[in-house]
């Protein structure tokens, strides 16, 4: 199987947001632009009808995939629209062992975010963990190949519950789900955007850098 890890990825970020939650959404789009990450997320607004916040969060959330795949970039990171970023976000990505090892056309789908999902394997070392599938929730930051997304978008309704619990049960159908250890990303705020429960990470670390970027450029 040929490997990733000589190859430039192309990483593009794409944000789910609503216009009611503009001034939060500005606010992290604020915080992801002072770190290294460079180029402004494409930004998917919701902009059904739907009565349900729930049918209107997942409807928007298959269009952001829609739109990720049109794009063809090589890994795909989805956000909320109410996050803290660990300054090295870019840094820290190009250089996670499980992302660079991920050949070209090949499925990978992990998480920046661990609101305290279960664990299969640990692998503090490689700066990731292998989640349970059944126990995975809170989608605040998931990254994932152009051939996940597609994949998730043929497969969207055949798991149910909303995108942050959809996504990595349809992915672990292809392989692991990695968590990176650190946690990049920081659910902010105090309330949920659906109105279920909030959850925050404990091993958030917006100063984290991996220690194989010691050869790279501050």
């Amino acid at each position: 199987m040929e490997s990733g890890r000589n190859r430039a990825m192309h990483l593009a970020a794409y944000m789910l947001s609503c216009p009611e939650r503009e001034a939060v959404r500005q606010q992290t789009l604020a915080n992801l632009q002072a770190t290294d990450w460079g180029v402004p997320p494409y930004v998917e607004i919701d902009r059904t009808a739907f009565t349900r916040r729930q049918e209107r969060i997942d409807h928007t959330a298959r269009l952001l995939v829609r739109a990720a795949i049109a794009q063809r970039p090589d890994f795909v990171l989805a956000l909320e629209d109410d996050l803290a970023f660990n300054r090295a976000l870019r840094l820290n990505l190009e250089h996670w062992p499980p992302l660079r090892e991920t050949p070209p056309g090949g499925f990978f789908f992990g998480s920046l975010y661990n609101p305290n999902v279960g664990q299969r394997e640990r692998r503090p070392d490689l700066a990731y963990f292998v989640a349970h599938p059944n126990t995975v929730y809170g989608g605040q930051a998931v990254i994932f190949s152009l051939a996940t997304a597609r994949y998730l978008e043929a497969h969207w309704t055949e798991e149910i519950g909303m995108p942050d619990v959809k996504l990595p049960r349809l992915a672990a159908r292809l392989g692991p789900l990695y968590y990176h250890q650190p946690s990049l990303v920081q659910h902010v705020g105090a309330v949920s955007v659906w109105g279920g429960h909030f959850h925050q990470a404990r091993d958030f670390d917006a100063d984290w850098r991996s220690p194989r970027t010691a050869e790279a450029p501050a």
